[in-house]
């Protein structure tokens, strides 16, 4: 018995080195050297710009910043690209703590980051930026544009600038590259994507001038050459520059694929070393800041269209999560590097994981938690990574060792078991179900939320790694607490159900829909009564699975304004195609021969639609049952997650983090 074992732990070993070299083997091409004018890199993986918003109030580089950027370097990209450096100010820069690069007191500041990221063994670039038209007004300042004329997405009509104006522009973005090499920085990279203001410059949609910077494509891409020749004058022959440009705006009238192209080769010309291509502006944002429907690599293709055009690299980006999926597109001559953004902040060692062949990372869920937070200029912060933006502040060991039980083994419960566990502390983990995951499995149900599943497999390999004991199919008690010095209730929450419409027979929660197979509801005609995301997802779970009609009433005025506006947006555009019916400020009033009958708030007259089933996504509410149940015991217990307050993913997360390292 004991050879036994002895020969399948051998064997369990070779298995998992035998694994790892085949995955190395799959990511080589990831892996091999690369070179961008004079200055080579270790790697192929680039780590894409990122708004990270740790700077000062002044736009200055903190320790934050540094030690967020450093811990990228380390975990094994080759190349990081800082975030985007105003290069004037308070024009071209949005809010005050924009990182600024205007002036030469910031020199020392990105001089120390520069140094850090060198340490670390990365090389590092400055993106130097100008928002253009896409600012809003700002410390009495109108945005600035080719154009005069109406911003839809700001409501603002930008400033038209003079031909002189444009001069003092383009010497600014070469005094800004001279602060950049002055800094340290390997290189610099230049936006001219996303609609700020060289892009708009580009783009016939904002540029209407009829001078020698607008009309033909020739005039419209002057702005930015004369941009590259002003970094060439201010910086060594030989100093690298790349450009951000958009390989599609995908708005009518907006830069296409092919004057892209054009757009490219005109830039080698100029001598620049390097394209990286990105896509979108505020207008179709969906593109440029992908929600959780979009597939890994969808934008790849954009890339590997202008690589066929110009001799210089290309880097691609666009929801790369897979180093096999990158290394291939490399392999294939689609992209020579690959440009890794939102991956990298949920997981600094991307890159060396890779390397050693180990897949166990989470990958991005595409949830817009951080572009959410930088939206609202609040610092950076990841769903499912709660260090992201705080990693300074990584948990010590415990000073004393404790015995700890967690109950609820969703997200915020299984982060704050990990956590406990990986700090000394002794952890089980309970829960009534047979499986882990709590609401995760319902989040990942409806389509194109399949991501959400791969983080739940994700926690699986967490626990599976960890000294927690998790004890599944158990019911924690008030008496079960006698036996831990600390008790963690993550017990979720409940649906909330209620009165109205529908004999009961006829009436489900969305919880209770979204545990079935849509299947199971082809050829029903359903009104879904509540316009968050869970009921508008669950509509189009079941539209999608074969109901014969949906129809979504809602009290407010809006549908699904509990999502960030580009996921929003995006569910939206899918409730359309599905041909999901969306009736806002609306209740059901009754149920009756197969008709819903629907009252207007706003006094129109009340109208009929099928309905032979009603679902009920009116929220949810802290289970606090067991909470209660302790205190009165005088018991005390830490709630986390939706026990606690009902919120996302990411605050469940960072609750359950923060409470494990504290204990």
């Amino acid at each position: 018995m004991v050879l036994l074992v002895y020969w399948k732990t051998k064997w369990t070993k070779l298995s998992l080195l035998i694994e790892r070299v085949c995955n190395m083997s799959d990511v080589q091409k990831l892996f091999s050297p690369g070179r961008i004018g004079s200055i080579y890199l270790r790697n192929r993986i680039v780590m894409a710009p990122l708004g990270s918003r740790l700077t000062s109030e002044n736009g200055a580089v903190t320790y934050d910043m540094i030690e967020f950027y450093s811990q990228r370097a380390r975990g094994g990209a080759g190349l990081i690209i800082i975030e985007a450096m105003g290069i004037d100010y308070p024009v071209a820069v949005g809010k005050p703590n924009h990182v600024r690069f205007h002036d030469d007191c910031y020199v020392p500041g990105h001089a120390k980051l520069a140094e850090r990221i060198h340490e670390c063994g990365s090389k590092a670039f400055a993106l130097l930026w100008h928002t253009g038209i896409n600012r809003g007004m700002f410390a009495g300042e109108m945005p600035v544009g080719p154009s005069a004329i109406l911003n839809p997405n700001t409501g603002l009509v930008p400033h038209e600038l003079s031909v002189e104006e444009i001069h003092a522009v383009v010497e600014k973005f070469g005094q800004a590259a001279r602060r950049a090499m002055q800094c340290g920085y390997d290189g610099v990279s230049v936006h001219a994507a996303h609609g700020y203001l060289i892009s708009s410059f580009v783009s016939r949609a904002t540029n209407r001038r009829t001078d020698e910077y607008g009309g033909s494509f020739e005039n419209r891409i002057r702005f930015a050459l004369e941009v590259a020749a002003a970094i060439r004058a201010n910086t060594r022959r030989d100093y690298p520059v790349v450009f951000r440009i958009n390989g599609d705006d995908f708005i009518e009238g907006g830069i296409t694929l092919e004057e892209a192209a054009k757009f490219a080769v005109a830039l080698e010309q100029a001598g620049v070393d390097a394209i990286d291509v990105s896509a979108g502006v505020y207008g179709s944002i969906d593109t440029m800041i992908e929600p959780i429907q979009y597939e890994e690599g969808w934008k790849l293709y954009l890339a590997g269209y202008i690589r066929k055009h110009v001799h210089v690299p290309v880097f691609g980006v666009g929801v790369i999560h897979d180093p096999v999926q990158a290394a291939q597109a490399i392999a294939d001559g689609v992209i020579d590097f690959a440009a890794v953004g939102r991956e990298l902040l949920c997981e600094p060692q991307w890159g060396n994981k890779a390397l050693a062949g180990d897949r166990h990372f989470p990958k991005c869920i595409g949830c817009n938690a951080c572009f959410e937070r930088i939206g609202c200029n609040l610092p950076l912060r990841c769903a499912i990574n709660p260090l992201a933006g705080r990693e300074l502040h990584a948990p010590k060991p415990a000073e004393q060792k404790k015995h700890i039980a967690v109950v609820g083994a969703g997200p915020a419960g299984v982060t704050a078991a990990v956590t406990a566990a990986n700090r000394g502390h002794r952890v089980e983990l309970f829960d009534s179900a047979p499986a882990i995951g709590g609401q995760l499995m319902l989040a990942g149900a409806p389509p194109r939320k399949g991501k959400i599943l791969d983080y739940l497999d994700y926690l699986k390999e967490e626990l599976t790694a960890s000294a927690v004991q998790v004890r599944l199919n158990q019911t924690f008690t008030v008496d079960c607490a006698a036996d831990f010095d600390e008790v963690v209730v993550a017990a979720g929450a409940v649906c909330r159900d209620m009165d109205g419409p529908g004999a009961q027979d006829c009436r489900e929660t969305a919880w209770d829909v979204l545990r079935n197979p849509a299947e199971n509801y082809a050829g029903r005609h359903v009104v879904v009564v509540g316009a968050g995301s869970v009921g508008c997802e669950t509509a189009l779970y079941l539209k999608e699975g074969g109901a014969a009609s949906v129809s979504i009433v809602e009290l407010r005025e809006k549908i699904a304004m509990d999502l960030d506006n580009i996921s929003r947006m995006k569910l939206l555009h899918e409730l359309e195609d599905a041909q999901v019916a969306l009736y806002p400020s609306v209740t059901l009033e009754k149920v009756e021969a197969g008709k819903g009958v629907l009252k207007h708030a706003n006094g129109l007259k009340d109208e009929a639609v099928p309905c032979d089933l009603v679902v009920i996504a009116v929220g949810s509410q802290p289970s606090r049952e067991l909470a209660e149940a302790l205190y009165q015991r005088g018991v005390r217990a830490y709630s986390i997650g939706d026990a606690g307050v009902i919120g996302k993913i990411g605050e469940a997360v960072r609750s359950g983090f923060d409470v494990a390292a504290a204990l």
